[in-house]
């Protein structure tokens, strides 16, 4: 049906792209940003990073290496790159953040991560927290909703995820495929994952063992997902894991507050939602909001977004 917004035709989408890109290149965004103070942490999250005429289940979410070099070079020309650390120091007070604090996540555990994001990351000087889904990182299989989606597409797993956990669970055990090691749109693999955690810019957090929709499990089948991720991906790195995110990640839809108190009780000490706000130094630790990022924000969208759009409304 078409819609009858003059505002949301292709027409002027178009135009209003072509002006933040003119605003951007004239200089217009990194003036403002030199003098702005975000409101909080702007925590930005991607998935996976790929090559340019590489398609992917749920393609948008996996940037291209050109729009991640992008988003890179703008924050650490005109952001202040942290680490999970600095932001738990912020959070429990023993440090305070710089005026424009930009935190990197990853969710899932994907090969172009390792591949694509580390270097880029390192290039810019930028840490980041990748947030691993356990199961098909350590056994080699694809994540269940990537074979879903090349398979009967994005909409089956719409479905497939809001469906009562026994029937979803079903339905993941009867798509299982093993991930070919050749294959460039695949989970890590644990010499990935190693490899990533070596690096000093990479942190690794948890992301349940099968990646569920939470809010649709019984607390005994969600203390299995986030417990165990956490036990099995210690076990696998010889280190700590102390932070998680939430699949999905929308308060009530996808978790719930008895979720949240798993992950506390699992021995995690910070928590990452997906709500699209600025994290305060002191927000829920086990609620951390985050933006999240499609490979359709451009370097100009993203300049626009952290000086305009994500900005709260002056009162």
């Amino acid at each position: 049906m078409l819609s009858s917004d003059p505002a949301s035709t292709p027409a002027l989408s178009s135009v209003r792209r072509a002006l933040k890109q003119s605003l951007f290149t004239m200089g217009y965004y990194h003036q403002r940003l030199a003098h702005a103070v975000f409101p909080g942490v702007a925590v930005l999250c991607y998935h996976g990073v790929r090559e340019a005429e590489e398609t992917a289940p749920f393609n948008d979410l996996h940037v291209t290496k050109a729009t991640f070099e992008h988003h890179c070079r703008l924050i650490a020309e005109a952001c202040h790159p942290i680490s999970l650390a600095d932001f738990r120091d912020a959070h429990f007070g023993t440090r305070a953040l710089p005026a424009r604090p930009v935190l990197v996540t990853f969710d899932d555990g994907y090969r172009g991560v390792a591949d694509h994001a580390l270097p880029i990351l390192e290039r810019h000087g930028i840490p980041a927290i990748v947030f691993v889904c356990a199961g098909p990182v350590l056994n080699r299989r694809h994540f269940w909703f990537d074979v879903v989606c090349r398979r009967d597409g994005e909409a089956a797993v719409l479905r497939a995820r809001s469906s009562p956990f026994e029937e979803w669970r079903r339905f993941v055990g009867s798509t299982e495929a093993q991930a070919d090691v050749a294959e460039s749109h695949r989970p890590l693999t644990t010499g990935e994952l190693h490899r990533l955690a070596k690096s000093p810019f990479i942190e690794i957090g948890g992301h349940t063992m099968t990646h569920p929709t939470l809010a649709m499990a019984p607390m005994d089948e969600q203390r299995r997902e986030i417990a165990g991720c956490r036990v099995e991906l210690q076990r696998a790195l010889g280190a700590r894991v102390t932070a998680f995110a939430y699949p999905y990640g929308n308060l009530l839809e996808d978790y719930t507050p008895e979720t949240v108190d798993l992950v506390r009780d699992a021995g995690f000490d910070l928590a990452f939602a997906t709500s699209g706000t600025f994290a305060k130094p002191h927000c829920d630790a086990f609620q951390i909001p985050r933006f999240t990022m499609l490979d359709s924000v451009g370097e100009a969208e993203l300049a626009h977004r952290l000086v305009h759009s994500w900005q709260p409304p002056i009162s």
